[in-house]
């Protein structure tokens, strides 16, 4: 039975590669509702030649979002929690401030570090001891680059970008278990660092620490004083507010709020990536999935998270930036049902369209390389992108069920890509599978979820689901038939893969 008789209110701290987002969350016995306290951007800036986050202007902004949840909440906050983006990290003196300024995994120092680690490990090896793939972002390959580096010589502890912030709210500095598992770095099972990966990157374990399972209660809140050192709450009355690890990485999150009520899913967390997956109790460790690029992360429960991480709707903000200022997302989609039948076909997952300067020229180069003529218009080049997105959604899908065994008869699409109708029915029609579209806020929904479960309000994640089953109606598109230029454009799709 759950505890519900009282309102739960906690704080969500969801840490997006774009935005971040300090989110008030409500629960009682009717449901799930969640109030945004505070929305700032967060970039990528250009510094001393790297790629870097703005990590002070990142914690400000947090400490405002907090102050503002706590004056929007009718009563005092049981809790708080993070989640963020994969694989980046902090590196920390012996006094936990950081050594520099944190860098992005857009940054280019990874670049030949898949072919350096190859000297080190068999790339198999590798995948079946750590259950991730070879992503030019891995923190493996971060942190190769910078093996025996001055700035490691310096570093005492290394923590993922959510457990940071864990540590300068509670003090506790640990890395929790779906995060670290993003790395490539952690054992595939239980939750251990690999001893050969560590010992080929010349890495003590002790910078790395302690991992600690999702849903962990680290400490009660002190946040910085006026002066030295930290101060308690006491002063709002918050003295119990505790800091919980949930799920570190976001898409875990978001999975974690899923309303699934078909087993036989499969799930597309649609954004800058998008990633397409499904729950399983065991990982896939094949030379099909390796060659497939399948990565298998932690998830809540003891649960693996089977993965294709896919470019995403990165694909349409690079677009964007040749529109102008006052265009939206929703404009584009308004010009996708204007557009001429598209003829054109690309594979999202080709370098060219990793992090190009101009995206209209990565398209071109595509079309040049693959013999294809460019669009006519501009609008066929955002029709070309969505449906080549929903073409490789169909190949990862038939991928996967040929791997696992298993067969799906329900796809949900979630994140902020889950708001288009016509990305929604444009996957269904490709796919020939239902999608049920929904939740938006799944990596916030997912954070407080963990955050009820760990302060003993709810039970289980199956209650949490059903929370937000009630609380968030989805919507459903069911398949429609896919014309005969549409299928000979998948087959095309297939000569790319």
């Amino acid at each position: 039975m759950s505890k519900l008789d009282d309102v739960f209110h906690c704080i969500a701290v969801d840490m997006g590669a774009g935005s971040i987002r300090i989110m008030l969350g409500i629960l009682n016995e009717q449901g799930i509702s969640v109030m945004e306290a505070h929305r700032f951007d967060n970039r990528i800036i250009e510094q001393d030649g790297h790629e870097r986050w703005e990590m002070e202007k990142i914690w400000k902004g947090i400490l405002t979002g907090i102050d503002m949840a706590i004056d929007l909440a009718p009563s005092p906050p049981a809790s708080i929690g993070v989640d963020s983006w994969g694989v980046d990290f902090v590196l920390l003196d012996p006094r936990g401030e950081p050594v520099d300024e944190p860098i992005s995994y857009r940054d280019g120092r990874t670049a030949g570090m898949r072919e350096k680690w190859s000297e080190e490990m068999d790339e198999m090896e590798t995948f079946r001891r750590t259950g991730i793939n070879f992503y030019t972002f891995n923190t493996l390959f971060q942190l190769l680059s910078l093996r025996d580096s001055e700035l490691l010589h310096r570093t005492a502890r290394i923590l993922f970008m959510p457990c940071y912030i864990n540590y300068l709210l509670s003090g506790r500095a640990v890395n929790e278990l779906t995060i670290s598992s993003t790395s490539q770095i952690l054992g595939i099972g239980g939750m251990q660092w690999d001893p050969a990966v560590l010992e080929r990157l010349r890495l003590d374990r002790g910078l790395l620490g302690d991992v600690t399972p999702p849903g962990t209660r680290l400490d009660r809140v002190q946040l910085p004083g006026s002066g030295q050192g930290r101060v308690n709450l006491s002063g709002r009355g918050l003295t119990g507010m505790e800091n919980i690890a949930v799920c570190g990485h976001d898409t875990a999150c978001v999975v974690a709020a899923i309303p699934v009520t078909d087993p036989d899913y499969v799930f597309i967390s649609a954004g800058t990536w998008c990633i397409l997956g499904m729950e399983s109790d065991e990982p896939l460790l094949t030379p099909e999935a390796f060659q497939l690029g399948i990565t298998n992360e932690r998830g809540y429960g003891d649960r693996y998270r089977v993965l294709k991480n896919i470019t995403g709707l990165w694909l349409h903000q690079g677009l964007k930036r040749h529109l102008p200022g006052d265009v939206t997302f929703g404009d584009m989609e308004q010009m996708t049902l204007q557009a001429a039948e598209s003829l054109q076909v690309l594979d999202p997952d080709d370098p060219l369209f990793y992090n190009p300067p101009d995206m209209r020229k990565a398209f071109d180069d595509f079309f040049l390389r693959s013999g294809q003529d460019p669009p006519g218009d501009f609008s066929g080049y955002i029709r070309c992108a969505y449906d080549s997105l929903c073409f490789s959604f169909r190949y990862h899908v038939e991928q996967m069920e040929h791997l696992s065994g298993k067969s799906f008869s329900v796809l949900h699409v979630v994140g902020g890509g889950s708001q288009s109708d016509y990305l929604n029915q444009r996957i269904a029609d490709v796919c020939g599978k239902k999608v049920v579209s929904g939740p938006v806020e799944g990596a916030t929904l997912g954070n407080i979820l963990i955050q009820a479960i760990a302060m003993g309000r709810i039970e289980s994640l199956e209650e949490g689901r059903k929370l937000v089953g009630v609380s968030f109606p989805v919507k459903e598109y069911h398949p429609g038939s896919m014309g005969n230029s549409d299928e000979k454009r998948y087959q095309k799709f297939l000569t790319f893969k």
